[in-house]
C-alpha cells in the first residue's frame, strides 16, 4: 500500500520525466487518451491509443480516426521549461494511412506563452507514408522561452484519410553521456507466479553506450542489479532489457521501480530520465482464460467467405474453448443488411479500416489459419485472472440477463460488456457466396460501450439488465446466444470472456468439508464454524500450509496465507454463482511460555474482524489505517490502549501500520466482514 501522494506521483512517472534534458517522452503506453499532462484542441474524441504498432514503435500508439468533417485538430504536450536553450530536438514515429485527395495536411508546431502557433514540419500527403521516424531540429522564437509547447496537426478534409498513428514522441537536448529507462510497459502488470522485469532504454546523449548498469526494487525490499555489456547504442537507439531475478511478492499491489545506475560505467549527465515506476498486483487465484474472438465481416466482402471457410469450422470445433463475437460491417458497398451503429463503435474502437479482420483478446491477429490457430495457443497461456457467471432468459421479445464477475485482483476503470447474438442468420446474405452466418451481433447491453466500472479483488460484481429485442436484425428469438467480456479500454486487453447459460440456476453453496493444517485434517472442524485457532509450537518461523475441500466442486476456494506470526491465514470460499460467500479465518498464536522465534511482538486479533480488534505489544505506538487505494483513514499518535474500534469502516481489506518507540515498523493487513 502507498500513500495518496505516492499514487499520485505513480501516475505522472510512466509519462514523463520530470526533469533535466529530457523535456518529454510519451509511448502513450498509460493507455489514456489524452495522456497525462497533454490536451487535444478540436476532434478529441477522433485520437485514441490503439493496440498497434503501425508508426513503427510497440504497442500501444496514438491514433486519430476520420470523420466527415473539415477542420483543424491539435494533440498539445505540456509545457516544458526551456529558459537559456537555444536549441531541442523533437523525435517521433508515425504512419500515414491516405483515403483520396485532397488528404488532410499533418503536421508539428510550437508556441510559447500560449500565442500563436508556428509550424516546424509539416507535410500534405498523397499517398499511404509509410512508418517511418521523424527528426526535427527546433531553434525558432518559442525556443528559450519558460512556457513551451509543441503540437502534433491535422489540417483539411478529415473524411480523405483513414488514420494517422503516432509514437515515441520525444523532446530533448543531447548531452554527452545520457540515457533514460522510456518504458516497463513489457513488464506484466498482473502476476501469479514470480516474473520477469523488462522495460526499453533508450540513448539520448551523443555517446555511444556500450554498458549499462541497471536495478530494481519492489516496495521497500532489496536492491537488484543487472549489468549489460557488449552493447552499441547510437543516439536514439533503443535497448529492451529483462532483470535478474524474477520478481514475486505478497498478494496484492507492489510498486516496481527501476533506475540506471551506471551508463559506461559512471554516472550519466542527467538524472531526471534515469527512474521509472509502476504499479504491479500479484493476484490471489488463477483460473483458465477462455479467449475473446471478434471478426469484423461482411455478407459483401469476398475475401470474408474465404477467411470464413475455414474459420467457421475451426470455431465450431473450439467452440467449447472460445467466446466468439462476429460484427457485420457496412462495407463494401451497399454493406451488409445488419450492420448495427453498435458495429460500428466496436469498428471505431479497435480502428478496424478493412474486413475480414480479427481481434482475440483485443489483440490485432492476421485473418490466416495459421495466425488464428497460433493466436488461440497464444492466448490459452495466458493466466485467467476472474471468473464470469452469467445467465439470461426471454420472454417473448423481452430478455433478462444476470451477469456476475468474480475478480482475483484489482482492477481500474475496465468495461463489462454484454453481447446478444444469433447463432446463425440466413436473411443477411448478400454477394459474397456465404448463405448463412453464425454468433452475429444483434444488440450489446446496455450499448456497444459497456458498463464501466473498477473491479475490487474478490469482491463480485453483479450487472442485471433487462432489454427489449424488438427492433434487431433476430431471425428466430429461439437461436439466441450472450456472451460476457470484461476489457480493458486502454489496452485493448481481455482479462476474461463466458457465454451466459439460458435459464441457468447456479448452486448457491459456499462452505467447506474439511480443511488441512500442514497436510493433517483440522480438529473439530465444522462447515458452519468460521473461526479457528492454531497454537504454533515454540521456534515455528513460517504457518502451516492451508487447504480447504469444497462441498460443491464447483466452489471457488480461495487461500490467502499469512506471511507473519502470529497472524491469520483466510480461506475465501465463493459458490458457483459467485456470490454467495463464505470466509473461513485460521488465527496462528504461540503455545503459552513457548519461545516465540522471530515474531515482532506485535499480536493483533481476530483478523477478520466485525469491527474491533485487540492490540498488544504496541505501547506509546504510532498507529494509522489505510484503505485499498492506499488512503490515509485514520492515525492514533501515543497509542498505548488493547483495542481499536474500527466499526464505522465499511467492509473490506485494509493495511494497519504501527511505528513502534524504537522505529521499528509493523504492517499487518486486515478484514472488515
Amino acid at each position: 500500500m502507498k500513500t495518496k501522494i505516492l499514487l499520485f506521483v505513480l501516475l505522472f512517472s510512466l509519462s514523463l520525466f520530470s526533469s533535466g534534458q529530457t523535456f518529454f517522452w510519451e509511448s502513450f503506453d498509460a493507455g489514456q487518451m489524452p495522456p497525462n499532462g497533454w490536451t487535444i484542441d478540436g476532434l478529441s474524441a477522433q485520437w485514441s491509443v490503439n493496440n498497434s504498432n503501425n508508426a513503427g514503435g510497440t504497442a500501444p500508439e496514438a491514433q486519430f480516426t476520420y470523420i466527415q468533417q473539415t477542420t483543424t485538430t491539435r494533440l498539445i504536450s505540456p509545457m516544458c521549461n526551456l529558459s537559456n536553450v537555444t536549441s531541442v530536438t523533437l523525435s517521433f514515429k508515425h504512419m500515414y494511412d491516405w483515403y483520396s485527395n485532397p488528404a488532410p495536411k499533418v503536421g508539428v508546431a510550437t508556441r510559447s506563452h500560449n500565442g500563436t502557433w508556428t509550424t516546424v514540419w509539416e507535410k500534405s500527403p498523397t499517398g499511404n507514408i509509410s512508418a517511418e521516424q521523424v527528426n526535427v531540429v527546433i531553434s525558432n522564437s518559442d525556443v528559450g522561452q519558460s512556457e513551451f509547447q509543441i503540437c502534433f496537426y491535422l489540417n483539411g478534409n478529415m473524411y480523405n484519410m483513414d488514420y494517422w498513428y503516432l509514437d515515441n514522441v520525444l523532446l530533448f537536448k543531447p548531452l554527452n553521456l545520457d540515457a533514460g529507462v522510456i518504458s516497463l510497459g513489457a513488464t506484466q502488470t498482473y502476476f501469479a507466479d514470480p516474473t520477469q522485469v523488462k522495460g526499453s532504454i533508450m540513448n539520448v546523449g551523443t555517446t555511444t553506450i556500450n554498458a549499462l548498469d541497471v536495478k530494481y526494487q519492489v516496495d521497500n525490499g532489496p536492491v537488484f542489479s543487472t549489468t549489460f555489456t557488449g552493447l552499441s547504442l547510437a543516439t536514439q537507439d533503443i535497448y529492451d532489457f529483462t532483470l535478474d531475478p524474477l520478481m514475486t511478492g505478497s498478494i496484492g499491489a507492489h510498486e516496481l521501480t527501476v533506475w540506471l545506475y551506471k551508463v559506461n560505467g559512471d554516472i550519466d549527465d542527467d538524472h531526471g530520465n534515469d527512474t521509472l515506476r509502476k504499479t504491479e498486483y500479484k493476484i490471489c487465484y488463477v483460473v483458465p482464460r477462455k479467449p475473446l474472438f471478434e471478426e469484423f465481416t461482411s455478407s459483401t466482402c469476398a475475401p470474408c467467405a474465404t477467411f470464413n471457410t475455414g474459420f467457421v469450422p475451426w470455431c465450431n470445433t473450439n467452440e467449447d474453448s472460445i467466446t466468439l463475437v462476429k460484427y457485420q460491417m457496412s462495407w463494401p458497398a451497399p454493406g451488409d443488411p445488419y450492420y448495427t451503429l453498435e458495429g460500428g463503435v466496436r469498428r471505431a474502437f479497435y480502428g478496424v479500416n478493412a474486413v475480414p479482420d480479427l481481434y482475440v483478446n483485443g489483440g490485432n491477429t492476421g485473418t490466416t489459419m495459421p495466425s488464428v490457430i497460433q493466436a488461440f495457443a497464444n492466448s490459452k497461456q495466458q493466466i485467467g485472472m476472474m471468473k464470469i457467471a452469467g445467465t439470461h432468459s426471454l420472454t417473448g421479445t423481452v430478455m433478462t440477463i444476470n451477469a456476475t464477475v468474480l475478480p482475483f485482483s484489482d482492477f481500474n476503470n475496465v468495461r463489462v460488456y454484454i453481447v446478444v447474438m444469433e447463432k446463425i442468420t440466413h436473411n443477411n446474405h448478400m454477394s459474397n457466396g456465404e448463405t448463412s452466418f453464425e454468433h452475429v451481433m444483434m444488440k450489446m447491453v446496455p450499448d456497444a460501450e459497456g458498463t464501466t466500472t473498477s473491479l475490487v479483488d474478490r469482491v463480485p460484481f453483479s450487472i442485471n439488465q433487462v432489454v427489449d429485442l424488438t427492433g434487431t436484425h433476430i431471425e428466430e428469438y429461439t437461436d439466441l446466444i450472450v456472451g460476457i467480456f470484461v476489457q480493458d479500454p486502454s489496452t485493448k486487453q481481455v482479462f476474461q470472456s463466458a457465454y451466459s447459460k439460458e435459464n441457468a440456476q447456479y448452486n448457491n453453496e459456499a462452505r467447506l468439508s474439511a480443511v488441512t493444517a500442514g497436510g493433517t485434517a483440522l480438529p473439530g472442524f465444522s462447515p458452519d464454524t468460521f473461526n479457528y485457532t492454531i497454537t504454533l509450537s515454540g521456534g515455528a518461523t513460517t504457518a502451516p500450509e492451508i487447504a480447504g475441500t469444497p462441498i460443491d466442486a464447483n466452489e471457488t476456494v480461495i487461500v490467502i496465507p499469512t506471511l507473519v506470526l502470529p497472524g491469520t491465514t483466510t480461506i475465501d470460499v465463493f459458490a458457483e454463482n459467485l456470490t454467495a460467500h463464505n470466509l473461513y479465518s485460521m488465527n496462528f498464536q504461540w503455545a503459552v511460555g513457548q519461545n516465540e522465534g522471530n515474531k515482532d511482538n506485535v499480536r493483533l486479533y481476530p483478523n477478520p474482524t466485525k469491527g474491533t480488534i485487540y492490540l498488544y505489544g504496541a505501547t506509546h505506538a504510532s498507529v494509522a489505517i489505510y484503505n485499498n487505494l492506499g488512503d490515509l483513514i485514520t492515525t492514533k499518535e501515543d497509542f498505548t490502549g488493547t483495542s481499536l474500534d474500527l466499526s464505522s469502516l465499511a467492509k473490506g481489506v485494509y493495511l494497519l501500520k504501527i511505528e513502534k518507540t524504537d522505529h521499528t515498523v509493523i504492517q499487518r493487513k486486515i478484514v472488515i466482514m
